[in-house]
């Protein structure tokens, strides 16, 4: 009450409280929207530099999964988005005969183990098998995870490849999402170290460059070595519209009416060597999942005899449903479409997107 008393008789303090309670609030008002910008600068800025930085570099990468750990190393040449390419040297705590690239499956290595052992026969040297990396992030990825996902840049005491680092650690908005660190060169914004972590908050995989030279000219002439070796594999699948979509499968395609929150339609696909067969692709920048749509008569016959799937019924319809990793799938079909969704998300939230689907090809 005193203090009231002081301000009501005492104009000069009251101007002066105006002020700086106004000044305050100017600050605040000042300083949000400039540290969200600086988060977001700093990821428009990595991935400035995954598109137009040339490196050459080897890297040590890691997946974890309930299979165990592997671990492996690989030589990676960057001189644009469309040349992007790593080779696998070794793995690690692996025999000899394990260097280079594998396939991602089973049968692949199983030829490639045969290959092996013929080419150990006969003394000729196995061919040096690349493959073409990605970037990490797409234009349309850096906006969404941006909306979805809380951005801190942080500096890092300890240098990777002796460059110093700098952290962006992306953290989600929404329950079950990733966390992402990446480490990144102070002085240019090329990615260094990735860490990935389930919504557990538990390390998934990780990659960490041993070595890195961002200079042209020994760019060049590593690139000159390793193009002869290089043999671009065929594209698989490519970008189509919706209304080219429709055309492929002779039938309007089916998109889901629930979503996740957060996710967008990032990309259609006409998918090469599946016929009537179109690739929806669904991501809120970090995770992401994918739907299959086929009028391909074969495909349902498949989806009928696939084992080890457990079936459960979304809506009147009968859904095959099956686990493997962190990934969960689902297949049904509807009328003469089939369709297949697989994603690392949570099986109800699946279940949603499937019961949506389901919902709107019944009405159709």
């Amino acid at each position: 009450m005193r203090i009231y008393k002081y301000l009501i008789h005492n104009k000069d303090i009251r101007v002066k409280l105006s002020f700086l309670c106004s000044s305050v609030l100017v600050c605040l008002l000042w300083t949000a929207p400039q540290a969200l910008f600086a988060d977001t600068e700093t990821l428009e800025r990595i991935a400035k530099a995954e598109r137009e930085i040339s490196y050459v570099g080897v890297r040590l990468m890691t997946f974890i999964s309930p299979r165990g750990t592997r671990t492996f190393e690989e030589l990676v040449i960057h001189k644009s988005p469309d040349i992007f390419y790593a080779k696998e040297l070794s793995e690690v705590g692996a025999p000899k005969q394990l260097e280079d690239s594998r396939g991602g499956d089973k049968d692949h290595r199983d030829n490639q183990g045969r290959d092996r052992g013929e080419n150990r026969r006969n003394g000729r040297e196995r061919e040096i098998r690349w493959k073409k990396t990605n970037n990490l992030f797409s234009k349309k990825e850096v906006q969404l995870i941006a909306q979805n996902y809380n951005l801190e840049k942080s500096s890092s005491t300890e240098k990777i490849a002796n460059y110093e680092a700098d952290i962006l650690t992306i953290t989600p908005k929404f329950a079950n999402r990733p966390t992402k660190r990446i480490f990144f060169a102070r002085e240019n914004g090329a990615i260094l170290r990735v860490e990935n972590l389930n919504s557990e908050s538990v390390l998934r995989a990780m990659s960490v460059y041993t070595r890195i030279s961002f200079d042209l000219e020994a760019v060049e002439r590593k690139w000159k070595v390793f193009k002869k070796e290089i043999k671009p594999e065929p594209q698989r699948s490519y970008s189509i519209s919706l209304t080219e979509s429709e055309k492929i499968l002779e039938v309007k395609p089916i998109q889901p009416t629930y979503l996740p929150p957060g996710f967008q339609l990032e990309d259609i696909r006409k998918v090469k060597d599946r016929k009537n067969t179109i690739h929806l692709i669904y991501t809120d920048g970090l995770l992401g999942f994918s739907i299959f749509e086929t009028t391909d008569k074969r495909v349902g016959r498949r989806n009928d005899r696939r084992r080890g799937s457990d079936i459960v019924e979304i809506e009147g319809t009968r859904v095959l449903k099956h686990q493997r990793g962190p990934t969960h799938a689902f297949s049904w079909s509807s009328g003469d479409m089939h369709f297949f969704l697989f994603g690392a998300m949570p099986p109800t939230e699946m279940e949603q997107v499937v019961k949506s689907m389901i919902h709107k090809a019944n009405k159709k």
